[in-house]
Parts: C-alpha cells; structure tokens; sequence
C-alpha cells in the first residue's frame, strides 16, 4: 500500500511540475527603424549592439524564467539616447501584464548600452513566449506610441516619436 501511495505522490508531483513549466522566450530578427548610414553616423560600434542585444535577450529570459503567462509573440522596441538613458517598449500580442512589461523594462535598464554619439537609436527584437511562431508584423507599434504619432508633424520622425514618449525618470 505504501508504494502505490508513494507511486500516486510521485506521479502527482510530476504532473502539477509539468503544468507549471517557466514561460520560454525565443528571439528572432532585430528590426532597425533608422538606416544603416544613420546608425553609423551616430557612430554605434556593431559588435556592441550585438553584445547588448545578447545581454538583452539573457535578461528577458531570466525575468520569464518562472513566469506563467499564455503564449503570444511580438517585439521588444529599445531606445538608447547618446546620454545612456534607455527606454523600452513591449508589442506584445497577446499584451503581456503589467508587471511582466514592468520587469521585462526594468531588467533591460539596468543593462550596460552600446555607446551612442547623438540623438537616439532605436531597434526593435522579435520575442516569441512558448511558441515557435514569431509576429507576422513588418513594423513594431506599441499601443502606447499611435496617439502620440498621430499628433506629429512627420510621424515617420522616429526620434521626435520616441522623444515625445520618452518616460519621466
């Protein structure tokens, strides 16, 4: 009787571990919203970005790490301005809740940036969470960035955009 008993625990317990699996974030392509001549004149080292976007994609996963949230996909948007500051926007379908977008923005501030001359720059990584299968978007968008586009009088102007979002410290 003991080890039937200790046979149902055991089967229990790995049944309640296999419901309870971390969320898995897979990262794809990076999406540039400036050029590569303007990237370069704002003199970003390309192996540093690769190195941050790394750092970036080992920081998401960790605050993922015991998450329990439902699948979906879309991009982490990243500006990095020429004093170091960053700020970070989730598109996200299905939206991720606050406290993941909270966590997921905080873990990639306290991220050492690529240096950056002038102005702002401004990428976006594809983030797929427990699906193979990455947005179909061409072009990130958070939700938060339409009304201020739209009151823009270049809205393809995306420093002006990200600038006119910029969080208060």
């Amino acid at each position: 009787m003991r080890r039937q008993l200790s046979a149902f625990f055991l089967c229990c317990a790995f049944l309640l571990s296999s419901l309870v699996q971390a969320a898995q974030a897979r990262f794809d392509s990076i999406y540039f919203f400036q050029s590569e001549e303007a990237l370069l004149e704002k003199k970003v080292d390309f192996r540093d970005l690769a190195r941050y976007s790394r750092n970036l994609q080992s920081a998401v996963s960790k605050v993922l790490k015991n998450a329990k949230i439902p699948q979906g996909n879309g991009y982490i948007v990243v500006a990095v301005r020429a004093d170091q500051a960053m700020a970070v926007w989730l598109d996200m379908e299905p939206v991720l809740h606050e406290y993941y977008d909270y966590e997921i923005g905080q873990a990639i501030k306290k991220l050492r940036p690529f240096t950056v001359d002038k102005g702002v720059v401004v990428f976006a990584i594809k983030m797929a969470i427990d699906t193979a299968k990455h947005s179909t978007k061409a072009v990130p968008l958070p939700a938060s960035w339409i009304a201020t586009k739209q009151k823009l009088t270049d809205p393809s102007d995306i420093e002006a955009l990200v600038m006119a979002m910029w969080p208060e410290a």
